[in-house]
């Protein structure tokens, strides 16, 4: 299974975080459980392109600062990546392959 992209469409800035599969993420979104997170996700990051806008674009991760302006100050990565699991979208399959592999 290839990874695929969930998209959040946010206030400020737009996020990207990368799913192990779309199953899997629905399963999570079903029964928002830990475990279920930790199946979904497998890399604890949240992404966003340069511009803040859309999903599409040489990702960097996301500052802290951005996703707390998002989802609030002090909130823990997990519980973003699970906000933008709840109320996001499934974007693409995802090239996460190295620039210099492409």
């Amino acid at each position: 299974m290839a990874p695929v992209k969930y998209f959040y469409k946010g206030q400020e800035t737009d996020f990207v975080v990368f799913v192990e599969s779309q199953e899997l993420a629905e399963q999570y979104v079903q029964e928002p459980t830990m475990g279920k997170l930790t199946e979904a996700v497998g890399v604890f990051k949240i992404f966003t392109n340069q511009q803040g806008e859309g999903a599409e674009g040489e990702l960097g991760e996301a500052s802290k600062a951005q996703v707390e302006n998002e989802f609030g100050k002090k909130i823990k990565v997990e519980e973003a990546i699970a906000k933008i699991l709840q109320g996001g979208s499934v974007n693409a399959k995802a090239d996460v392959r190295p620039k210099d592999e492409k």
